[in-house]
């Protein structure tokens, strides 16, 4: 009998707490700065939290991403397809990267890319997990 509770809760907070896509797009417009940058493989772990390399996001309404760093800027598009997922693209529409959003309110935005093994073999894991905080 608890477990049919347990799911039906559960599922019943994630579908209240979830979201709408124009919510989403409204959250993440505006200007982000990498706070830090985890990175994960095969059960190590780093953190790095000198960002001054790292450039200023600023999402813009109509879909396009402006990076700035010191006097460099250069644009990007980026699209929300579902809930939970990012994905940038260059201007002529080829894949800069994948992400998924693990949390994004009116202050922070965190993001999570898979990334490929750098070696052969089974059973490897490679990611990082992007900390950003609102420029305002």
């Amino acid at each position: 009998m608890r477990i049919p509770l347990l799911l039906f809760v559960s599922g019943f907070i994630g579908v209240c707490c979830t979201q709408p896509p124009s919510d989403r797009k409204e959250l993440i417009v505006g200007s982000w700065k990498t706070d830090s940058v985890y990175t994960y493989y095969n059960g190590f772990g780093f953190t790095r939290t000198d960002m001054e390399e790292t450039p200023l996001q600023h999402y813009q309404a109509d879909g396009k991403l402006k990076m700035t760093r010191e006097d460099e800027t250069r644009f990007f598009f980026y699209s929300l397809p579902a809930t939970d997922s990012l994905i940038q693209q260059t201007l002529d529409r080829k894949n800069l990267g994948s992400f998924k959003i693990l949390l994004l309110d009116e202050n922070k935005l965190i993001l999570k890319k898979i990334k490929s093994p750098l070696f052969s073999g089974k059973n490897q894991e490679r990611f990082e997990v992007r900390y950003f905080s609102r420029i305002k």
